[in-house]
């Protein structure tokens, strides 16, 4: 597994705070792909930070500084596989490559992810959304299918299908 930024673990200590998940799941209530987008700033300029290209779209998409996301931490990184970028925001991370375009990972499924090595792992970059199944919360990385599942004790139980061999 790769070293991330200090800026990045600053994030993933939050989340694991619970602060991401709470936010994830407020997102999933809401309905968080229907949202209205609010107008994309001219200049790219969000909070400070530039914020491009497929990231920018789905940023707005989830409703750029005032959505789930916050404001950007960053601007656009390159990731080790040289191929991938991200933007890290206030509560989660956009990532991107060519082959699964621009989606958000945060709160118990992100720290989950990024422990088993985020994109260079084996499940690889995410490819959705988080959304609710009955009473778990799923996310689909390239191979890989996350499930999250609150437990009455307050701890949570997290587990993977791989869909690739």
């Amino acid at each position: 597994m790769h070293l991330r930024t200090a800026v990045e673990r600053g994030i993933r200590g939050r989340i694991g705070a619970g602060i991401g998940a709470g936010i994830g799941a407020l997102a999933l209530l809401t309905g968080l792909s229907v949202t209205a987008a609010p107008a994309a700033q001219a200049d790219g300029n969000y909070c400070g930070h530039n914020v491009v290209g497929d990231i920018e779209k789905r940023y707005n998409e989830m409703g750029g500084p005032g959505g789930v996301l916050g404001c950007p931490l960053t601007e656009e990184l390159v990731n080790p596989d040289g191929a991938g970028r991200r933007t890290q925001f206030e509560h989660g991370t956009i990532y991107w490559s060519p082959r699964s375009g621009a989606w958000p990972v945060w709160g118990e499924i992100g720290q989950y992810w990024c422990d088993q090595g985020c994109e260079q792992g084996k499940m690889g970059y995410p490819t959705s959304y988080e959304r609710r199944v009955g009473d778990e919360i799923q996310q689909h990385f390239q191979c890989a299918l996350i499930h999250y599942k609150a437990l009455p004790d307050g701890v949570g139980k997290m587990w993977r299908d791989y869909t690739c061999v």
